[in-house]
């Protein structure tokens, strides 16, 4: 009876392992290397606006075969807006840089977004820059064609 139980519970054991194992993403790093930016678009420059409507949150949505909307909401920016967008695989990590236009003096929330193609489904570590050296916005998301999330970004 107890050799039953003993291989009775080393298979347990062993399925128990191989599960646990299938749930991780096992993908091979990121290779650096640059992405293609389909769109950029901006909104702004939101003056006047009520303590309510600052929150700064990113939004993130998958749109056809293997492309990523970026949006970032209230990005403190230079009145003049976005000149171009960047979007790289660097040290393994997903860094998107909207780059201002440098001739304003001035600066206020704007939304700024981007499309982003031949994304694939695994987990990214994003890091979104607006003229700093320092991310605005850092976190880890994993893409899926069903993708569609809101993160809220610290004030600090």
């Amino acid at each position: 009876m107890k050799p039953k139980i003993l291989k009775l519970n080393i298979i347990i054991l062993l399925l128990l392992l191989f599960g646990a194992g299938c749930e991780k993403d096992d993908f091979p790093p990121l290779e650096d290397k640059d992405l293609t930016i389909i769109e950029t678009n901006s909104v702004g420059c939101k003056e006047n606006l009520k303590s309510t409507d600052t929150d700064k949150y990113v939004e993130l949505k998958a749109e056809g075969e293997n492309r990523l909307r970026i949006k970032f909401i209230n990005a403190y920016i230079n009145c003049a807006g976005v000149d171009t967008t960047y979007a790289v695989i660097d040290d393994g990590i997903l860094k998107v840089i909207f780059f201002e236009y440098t001739f304003a003096d001035c600066k206020c929330n704007f939304d700024v977004e981007c499309l982003i193609d031949s994304v694939e489904n695994r987990t990214y570590n994003l890091e979104i820059y607006t003229l700093s050296e320092k991310p605005k916005a850092k976190f880890t998301f994993k893409y899926s064609p069903t993708l569609d999330s809101k993160t809220l970004i610290s004030n600090n």
